[in-house]
């Protein structure tokens, strides 16, 4: 029977993939979607490790940002946000060769595969849409799912963006969001993916400790109040 093992938004913790590596060493298909990069300390690390893995990788916002070698920031009036995805995109960018930022620019936004007789469909929410519906999600209206999801053509969606694990279904559709591995947002700091066998689908939870993470988050040359808001994030799962 086909394993599927899903995941995204790893957001360079390399700790938080070790331990999906250890949980799932053998599956028949890896998935990734997306944000490989960003805020974490080990872009270089959790990079080679999906591109060894993954059969299947979309980009996130983040990824696009640090392939395309520009900075995003938000200009004279720069926010804490703006400054702190400046400074993990840079870090990103100074540790990773060409080749990889090229492999990062080149990662489609959106993919359609299929596993035996399951079509799926790999995308991602807007960064505004994810931060603006990461809590949603759970609770969305079928009128709302049907709006952003109906016309899709396939029989599983897979979502990345929302840091927050979720299942739906729409229309005899299945909506799969398998939350962060390396930036979990839904009030536990437990790192999820879900795991698709033979049409049945399931989110797991993993335990790990952030504690090297977080030291190594330390080390970068990133704002200490950048610092401390990270690894609050990792501590506690927090929303925002």
């Amino acid at each position: 029977m086909t394993r599927a093992v899903i995941f995204g938004d790893t957001h360079a913790n390399w700790e938080a993939l070790l331990a999906l590596q250890q949980a799932e060493p053998s599956p028949d298909v890896v998935i990734c979607l997306g944000d490989m990069v960003g805020y974490g300390p080990d872009p270089k690390r959790c990079l080679d490790a999906v591109r060894d893995s993954a059969a299947y990788v979309i980009a996130g916002w983040h990824d696009r940002a640090v392939g395309a070698l520009t900075l995003t920031g938000g200009g004279n009036a720069r926010s804490s946000t703006d400054e702190l995805l400046e400074a993990t995109w840079s870090h990103a960018r100074s540790v990773l060769p060409l080749e990889d930022r090229q492999y990062l620019a080149s990662l489609p936004a959106e993919l359609s595969l299929v596993i035996g007789a399951t079509r799926f469909y790999l995308t991602r929410l807007t960064p505004d849409d994810a931060q603006a519906e990461t809590a949603m999600l759970i609770t969305m209206s079928q009128a709302r799912l049907r709006e952003r999801f109906g016309h899709l053509d396939a029989d599983v969606i897979l979502l990345g963006g929302p840091h927050v694990p979720a299942l739906r279904q729409v229309d005899g559709r299945l909506i799969v969001c398998p939350g962060s591995l390396g930036l979990p947002r839904y009030g536990v700091p437990d790192p999820t993916f879900a795991a698709w066998q033979e049409g049945r689908v399931q989110i797991h939870h993993l335990h790990y400790h952030p504690s090297d993470t977080i030291r190594k988050l330390s080390l970068l040359p990133l704002a200490p109040e950048h610092v401390l808001h990270l690894e609050s994030i990792l501590r506690t799962g927090g929303l925002e």
